[in-house]
């Protein structure tokens, strides 16, 4: 393999693919090898810890990457469903309307450390207050927030799946459609 520079980002964002194809235990480092580019070496030298280190990169750049796109922007000042309605919009992008699997379904599988598994829980229970708090501001009591909160992260995961079993993405676009009457009080 050809020497290759890549840079951190394309360097999680292509390993973000590995593992969303082929789940924690189906993820190599010689998979990752291919995808990005890079030697195996390089890839040590960049992460020490090997897949279990690029994992858990992937899960916390995945949640950086929903915390700026959608959980931050949910909180600014506005109209609830206007601000939920560009989240949705985020979401769309991050799974590719519904054709890629979620990182963070990929990487709980069997396999992972703590330390990844403490990662993703972090990233569930920030999505799970997000949308709780933009419920609560729609006028939705807290244990009615919380409650459709979960059934919302839910309903989008259990479409994902759906849509990659079937190989259609309607459920996934339906769940995002019908998310803003589940999050606000109407």
């Amino acid at each position: 393999m050809a020497h290759s520079t890549v840079s951190d980002e394309d360097l999680l964002s292509r390993s973000a693919e590995v593992f969303r194809t082929y789940g924690f235990e189906g993820t190599s480092l010689a998979r990752l090898s291919e995808a990005t580019g890079l030697e195996k070496a390089s890839l040590y030298h960049r992460f020490p810890g090997g897949k279990e280190q690029i994992a858990l990169a992937v899960a916390e750049g995945t949640h950086a990457w929903l915390r700026l796109h959608v959980f931050e922007p949910l909180k600014e000042p506005g109209d609830p469903r206007k601000k939920l309605r560009a989240a949705i919009e985020q979401l769309r992008d991050c799974y590719a309307d519904g054709t890629l699997p979620c990182a963070f379904e990929v990487l709980s599988l069997a396999g992972g450390s703590p330390e990844l598994t403490n990662a993703l829980k972090d990233a569930l229970q920030a999505w799970i207050k997000a949308f709780t708090e933009i419920a609560k501001e729609s006028g939705l009591p807290t244990a009615e927030a919380r409650r459709r909160a979960e059934q919302a992260i839910v309903q989008i995961e259990g479409s994902l799946v759906v849509g990659r079993v079937l190989g259609d993405a309607k459920a996934f676009r339906r769940t995002l459609d019908e998310l803003p009457a589940l999050l606000t009080n109407e």
